[in-house]
């Protein structure tokens, strides 16, 4: 069924050139995200933003030809909420006089998205050009987490249309892990991405599968796994800990590369409207490498709860279903990717990744889809 919509789609002129579109955007913006031949030094004071608004452009566009408004059900609540967290950023962005009117507009274009249905066949062509555009990453000059954690979120999203067979994910897997050590060393990254890996090989091993099967896969995962951490324990011990945890104790700052510091400067300033886009010293720190800790510290308390609402939701509605399973797995591993990667400010910093987060979410709110997907 997955097979034949999509080859209803990539044989249609439109979805050619929807394709095309979203793909050479997704390029480009890689080829910002990792500074090829010093790129950003062309694109000063707002990031991704412009390439943010382009891309909303285009998919406002199909959805005023393609989709209709509905504010029934599950999606009329998710709007309150989301309004509110809008809201919210607005305030903020007021109080703290440092109201940015491109991230005022995306946020704006995304509410008015979020009011229409959400085909299946745009988050198709949106996974697929995302996944074309994955090569870009490698012309990055120097080794970046950001590329790791990109190629994470987008290897993970490619999931949704991938067969559940062991063959076909050993076909994806091995040449993705193979990439990623390629263009990253990020910890994150990696642990991510074994995580995820071990996630769908017991989706395809253990659901609906005979006890025997069930058995069988669970010994070897148990031995494939505990037969190379014995071996490289020490060499995988110092790589994830960095030489953090030892018999003194642990020094998180060490363990979190630098970020346990900023992380406890934005708790203890922490307030209800936050401090902006100069909320801590960002002379050695980029940003706080922390979705929640980032919109605490610049857009404060109130956002911050909002914000996890509409995250933590969406996880929760897609694990409704099994055939939602793959967009919760995305949304996991959005969250986990954030917890040391992905700022706030990733919004106009990184790319495909969070355009997708935005078109899953708009995708799940969709009551009438669920329910028929869950009976």
């Amino acid at each position: 069924m997955v097979m034949q919509e999509m080859k209803r789609i990539f044989t249609s002129n439109e979805g050619i050139l929807l394709t095309f579109i979203f793909t050479l955007i997704f390029i480009i913006t890689n080829l910002v995200m990792v500074d090829f031949a010093g790129v950003q030094a062309l694109i000063t004071g707002q990031g991704q933003t412009p390439f943010f608004i382009l891309i909303l452009i285009v998919i406002l566009a199909y959805l005023f030809k393609h989709s209709k408004i509905d504010l029934k059900g599950g999606r009329f609540l998710f709007l309150i909420i989301w309004n509110v967290y809008v809201l919210s950023i607005f305030i903020s962005m007021i109080v703290n006089e440092d109201f940015v009117w491109t991230e005022a507009l995306v946020l704006v274009m995304l509410s008015v998205m979020f009011l229409f249905r959400m085909p299946g066949g745009l988050l198709t062509i949106m996974v697929v050009s995302a996944l074309i555009s994955l090569p870009a990453l490698l012309l990055q000059p120097i080794l970046l987490n950001e590329t790791g954690a990109t190629f994470v979120l987008i290897y993970t999203a490619g999931l949704i249309f991938l067969p559940r067979h062991n063959k076909a994910m050993l076909y994806y897997s091995l040449p993705a892990f193979l990439l990623l050590m390629l263009i990253t060393h990020s910890r994150t990254a990696i642990a991510v991405f074994m995580v995820v890996t071990i996630i769908q090989l017991s989706f395809i091993n253990l659901y609906k599968r005979e006890k025997k099967h069930q058995k069988n896969f669970l010994l070897t995962l148990l031995v494939s796994g505990l037969i190379p951490l014995i071996i490289f324990f020490q060499p995988l011990f110092r790589f994830f800990t960095i030489g953090g945890l030892g018999s003194e104790g642990i020094d998180w700052n060490q363990v979190t590369n630098g970020r346990y510091e900023p992380w406890m400067h934005v708790v203890d300033n922490m307030s209800w409207f936050g401090g902006g886009r100069d909320y801590i010293d960002f002379t050695s720190l980029l940003h706080v490498h922390n979705i929640f800790f980032d919109t605490l510290g610049r857009y404060g308390i109130i956002t911050t709860v909002l914000f996890t609402v509409l995250v933590i939701g969406a996880l929760i509605i897609a694990l409704k279903s099994v055939r939602t399973f793959h967009l919760a797995l995305y949304i996991f591993t959005f969250i986990l990717i954030g917890m040391t990667e992905y700022n706030y400010l990733f919004m106009f910093v990184y790319f495909s990744p969070v355009i997708l987060l935005f078109v899953i979410m708009s995708y799940l709110v969709d009551e009438r889809r669920i329910i028929a997907e869950i009976e």
